[in-house]
């Protein structure tokens, strides 16, 4: 370290263990603002003649008009082709069976509890595998911020 770097080290510590009571400057000497007695910057030329010293008043609210942005109707929802849609049904409808029949206390035949896990899993496995994948020769890299 240099003897400027110790110097600067030193400054720093005593300005650390200072306490609350002793006046030390907030900012170095060359940055201060005369203030004059009214107590602002004293560039009273700068304000056009007769409002030296005067506070401005502020200005009046804008009035909007009360447009606003309404958005247009959502589009409809895609119906989805036949077998998508027994696929969500055994996807959403084979769980919700068998918590409804476990909730009411309903015996099922084990051939009806493989029927709904098998629904279940078949249309899960139909979903992904109708999902479309990304396409290789596709530059799109997706959203670009």
């Amino acid at each position: 370290m240099s003897r400027d770097d110790d110097q600067a080290w030193a400054d720093l510590v005593e300005a650390f263990h200072a306490s609350p009571g002793e006046e030390m400057p907030r900012w170095p000497a060359a940055e201060d603002v005369a203030d004059d007695a009214a107590g602002h910057g004293g560039d009273d030329d700068a304000l056009p003649a007769g409002t030296q010293g005067a506070v401005p008043e502020p200005p009046p609210p804008r009035v909007e008009p009360d447009e606003h942005f309404v958005p247009p109707p959502p589009p409809p929802l895609p119906r989805g082709d036949r077998i998508s849609r027994l696929a969500w049904a055994g996807v959403l409808g084979a769980p919700v069976f068998l918590v409804l029949a476990v909730a009411l206390g309903w015996r099922l035949s084990s051939w009806v509890t493989v029927l709904a896990v098998g629904a279940l899993v078949g249309g899960f496995a139909t979903l992904v595998g109708r999902m479309r994948g990304h396409d290789p020769s596709d530059p799109d890299d997706g959203a670009v911020v």
